[in-house]
């Protein structure tokens, strides 16, 4: 393939991670009576992004996300958009969508040919407990509730969480069998 062939696949993997992202954010959210943070479908995105595209283009996509973001695209879960959000209670969330990729392909690159299990494990640390844990740091600075009160609210988004991330590593497991690498 030819090297201005390979950026255009590149950029057009990026673009379709980016778009997953964002129509994710047109699946409501569901109310978390104990946290001001809903559940959501994106972070599925965010696992994807780590999965599909790697360390640094998986989180060049988040960046080109939260600029979108920052300059008023309703692309967040119930149409939210704008510099504001970035001071909510799901401000610690972002952090960990930003930095998730990175943790989940840095996982997955340790093994040449990562098993389903093995992408299962990369996901569950960095697109699960990570963006968990910070946004369970964010809601302390946000909200002002306890950081164990915040760990232990945020148990309410794992069982979602992993079934997320079970659809997600076999998403890209198929995808990388068809070609996707």
């Amino acid at each position: 393939m030819t090297q201005s062939r390979t950026r255009i696949t590149e950029l057009t993997r990026a673009g379709m991670v980016l778009a997953v992202i964002i129509v994710l954010a047109f699946f409501p959210g569901i109310p978390v009576g104990i946290l001001p943070a809903p559940i959501v479908l994106q972070n599925a995105g965010i696992m994807l992004a780590g999965e599909l595209l790697g360390a640094k283009k998986g989180t060049l996509v988040m960046v080109c996300f939260f600029i979108l973001v920052a300059v008023g695209m309703p692309f967040l879960t119930g149409g939210a958009g704008g510099v504001a959000v970035f001071f909510s209670a799901s401000a610690g969330y972002f952090v960990g969508w930003l930095l998730a990729p990175a943790i989940i392909a840095s996982i997955m690159n340790l093994k040449a040919n990562p098993s389903w299990l093995w992408e299962f494990f990369a996901v569950l640390i960095g697109g699960v407990l990570f963006i968990n844990l910070a946004g369970s740091i964010g809601l302390v600075f946000i909200t002002h509730i306890s950081f164990k009160a915040a760990l232990i609210g945020s148990v309410v988004y794992m069982p979602g969480d992993l079934l997320k991330a079970i659809l997600c590593v076999t998403i890209s497991q198929q995808l990388h069998r068809v070609g996707w690498r």
